[in-house]
């Protein structure tokens, strides 16, 4: 539980993860998109935030590259490899051209640089949970 789940209830709309190991910069993230009436949760680390999409179900992670016990990039690969896998958008200080070329190759769809801008998250988000919910609901009526 984090201090958005005291002041910001769920509002019920697409799932979201933030995979953030700064715990305000996690909690603002998450408040940003609860603000926008998605359900989202964080995880500070890479294994919580596989342990979280197996149990959440995502529509979209958001997922920071540097972790304090993995590298982002697998956390992209792994929750990219799940049966429903969710939209990934990476969210990070790193602005290399080998890590947003490994980061897309892991199947991240989008590369926001921090601070990023907070419209542009949102709309990310919209159109990756729009996307995934619509797939979601393909696979189940197959």
């Amino acid at each position: 539980m984090t201090g958005t789940d005291i002041v910001m209830p769920v509002l019920g709309g697409g799932r979201v993860l933030v995979v953030e190991d700064g715990e305000d910069s996690a909690a603002s993230l998450t408040a940003l998109l609860r603000l926008h009436g998605f359900d989202a949760r964080t995880a500070l680390t890479g294994a919580e935030a596989v342990e979280s999409t197996a149990t959440f179900r995502p529509h979209v992670v958001i997922v920071d590259l540097g972790l304090p016990d993995c590298d982002g990039c697998d956390v992209v690969r792994h929750v990219r490899a799940s049966v429903h896998p969710p939209g990934v958008i990476v969210v990070t200080g790193h602005t290399e051209l080998e890590r947003q070329t490994a980061a897309r190759s892991a199947g991240a769809s989008a590369y926001l640089y921090k601070p990023a801008d907070p419209g542009e998250l949102v709309s990310w988000v919209h159109r990756l949970a729009d996307t995934a919910t619509n797939s979601w609901e393909k696979k189940r009526r197959a």
